[in-house]
């Protein structure tokens, strides 16, 4: 049987639909009194929650991981502008709003949301709803109170500084390892920065020092990951939870010269092979081919994303512009979607909602599920998908050029710097190719 709290979450956050602030103030009276003797405990939750800084605090397998996110107006009066902060970035993905006594913080892109029962001005708790196909997949109880600065707290003074590269393995077992580049920035306990995969980074994650130990977190509806480690001179030694269950243990040592392998070697077409093709819908049901006479003599960015996946957003947001830029130049993009439901129903408004929020004018194609076997049915040809997004670029014959994957974003710094100067570079050169 679930507890009082949890049926309370259930009654007021999933019964009824979006009201207006207004509303629910003017009905407030009338609750009060219809509820007043079952539920006066809840009463005070028709006050809206104040502007600013608020730290909040999700319940992981890894421990308590914080979240920060700004509260202000909404562009309509019924509605909050809610962003999450993660580093340099402040992100939202949907404007958050009231329904019934609880406040809603959409993430749209990724299925999920926060829901929050405002028990004060300054304080709510709720739960992290994580969806998938329309369905609950999991949720994690979550707790904010308005005003601490700090990401992580009760921190002694930082005895370390982790500014500065860091070749770095990520473990679960002894079969079981994969390369990372941590890069970090220190200004006295407060650490901004990232680790660089081979499948993509791990966006902004946003920490502290605490004498010799680093803290870090990232949260942005899709992902959460906090690390959790010791450091010792030039070794660092900790454990690194996602999402749900994920773990994994890093050690890394400080390396100026850290770098990952040759992002554009991991992925390669099977031998005898030197072009792709495919034929997809749209989520309007137009077949798109490459043999189609719009990419004929034309230098072609093929993108494998998905919706859900944070590096393909990261990417698609670089794609958008460049494509605006390059298409009269003779320059198409497609992306590819691999999503989480074989129904073109279900996944075709996750991405329409994809390409609207990201203002994608390029065809987005749906392939079907993120799985190898589907991979291999839609790209045979292909040795191998080793991460979210792959890349492809093909010259003005149509044949594949290079293979890149993974996507450093702008959580990298200067490595997505060096990655758009590359990109265009290449791009450029083929354009150049009779």
């Amino acid at each position: 049987m679930p507890s009082i709290h949890e049926f309370v979450y259930d009654f007021f956050v999933t019964s009824f639909e979006p009201v207006s602030l207004f509303k629910r103030l003017r009905d407030s009276t009338m609750k009060k009194t219809l509820f007043a003797l079952l539920f006066a405990p809840l009463l005070s939750l028709a006050q809206a929650p104040v502007t600013g800084l608020w730290r909040a605090s999700l319940a992981t397998h890894g421990g308590e991981l914080p979240i920060q996110f700004e509260i202000n107006p909404g562009s309509k009066s019924a509605n909050l502008d809610i962003k999450l902060v993660n580093g340099a970035e402040k992100s939202t993905l949907g404007e958050s709003y009231f329904r019934a006594d609880s406040l809603v913080v959409p993430f749209d892109l990724y299925e999920a949301e926060l829901v929050f029962l405002v028990t004060k001005a300054t304080e709510m708790k709720g739960y992290f709803v994580k969806k998938r196909n329309g369905k609950t997949a999991y949720r994690l109880p979550v707790s904010a109170l308005a005003g601490p600065a700090d990401r992580f707290l009760n921190l002694q003074p930082a005895t370390v500084n982790v500014s500065g590269k860091w070749m770095a393995d990520f473990f679960s077992d002894a079969t079981n390892h994969s390369p990372g580049v941590g890069v970090f920035e220190q200004e006295g306990n407060q650490v901004t920065g990232t680790f660089l995969r081979t499948s993509g980074d791990y966006r902004y994650l946003q920490g502290n020092v605490s004498g010799d130990s680093l803290f870090l977190s990232y949260f942005d509806g899709s992902g959460i990951n906090m690390l959790r480690a010791k450091v010792k001179g030039t070794q660092l030694t900790g454990r690194f939870t996602s999402g749900l269950s994920g773990v994994r243990t890093v050690e890394a040592k400080f390396d100026p010269a850290a770098a990952l392998p040759d992002l554009k070697k991991l992925s390669f077409l099977k031998p005898g092979f030197d072009r792709i093709n495919f034929t997809l819908p749209t989520t309007s049901g137009e077949q798109i081919s490459l043999q189609d006479d719009r990419y004929k003599n034309k230098v072609v960015v093929i993108e494998l994303m998905g919706s859900w996946c944070p590096n393909c957003l990261d990417e698609s947001r670089y794609l958008a512009p460049f494509y605006t830029k390059y298409k009269d130049k003779g320059v198409e993009v497609i992306g590819i979607a691999f999503e989480n439901s074989a129904d073109i129903a279900v996944a075709g408004p996750k991405i329409n909602n994809f390409q609207k929020k990201i203002g994608i004018s390029y065809p987005l194609l749906f392939a079907g599920t993120a799985e190898d076997k589907t991979i291999e049915k839609v790209l045979p040809m292909l040795s191998k998908m080793n991460g979210y997004p792959t890349t492809f670029i093909i010259d003005k014959k149509g044949i594949v050029r290079e293979i890149h994957t993974g996507f450093s974003g702008p959580g990298t710094g200067k490595y997505y710097a060096d990655w758009i100067t590359d990109f265009e570079h290449t791009i450029q050169s083929l354009l150049a190719e009779k």
